[in-house]
């Protein structure tokens, strides 16, 4: 039973991996990276600008397009932690013959303990998306589409 369940994780880690390099490839090919990755040099600023106005420290309003420098450093966030996972993981699968690989997370042990956390703040971001949309229903369409088009 144990081994049943192992096969289900990673036959659905593996389909994490072709859906991640579906979507690399298409940032990559349509040159929406640009518009949707965090780059430090255009949205340091402007993400701490939108933090503080969440926080309440700051009164106005940051302005909106399609992704705030906040959105775009918390969804570049998760594309690292998901490269993160997804090697982390594989170092769980094959420590021996991904030997280098095993070395640089400390071992096999840490791996796991790295996998596991990663999972959860996956997890909390997942939780928190599905909370904005209980919150603001109307949005969900755009969360599913990427946005209207702005050009």
């Amino acid at each position: 039973m144990a081994r049943g369940g192992r096969h289900w994780h990673f036959a659905f880690g593996w389909f994490f991996v072709l859906n991640g390099l579906c979507y690399g490839a298409w940032l990559v090919g349509s040159g929406e990276w640009r518009r949707r990755l965090f780059l430090p040099r255009r949205d340091a600023r402007d993400a701490l600008h939108t933090a503080a106005y969440y926080l309440r420290l700051r009164k106005e309003a940051p302005r909106q397009e399609p992704y705030n420098g906040l959105q775009r450093f918390a969804y570049t966030g998760v594309l690292v932690l998901a490269i993160v996972e997804v090697l982390s993981g594989l170092v769980l699968y094959k420590p021996v013959q991904l030997r280098a690989l095993t070395s640089l997370f400390g071992g096999y042990d840490p791996a796991r303990l790295v996998h596991l956390g990663v999972l959860a703040l996956l997890a909390l971001f997942t939780v928190g998306h599905v909370v904005m949309v209980a919150l603001h229903p109307r949005t969900l369409g755009e969360m599913v589409t990427g946005g209207r088009r702005h050009e």
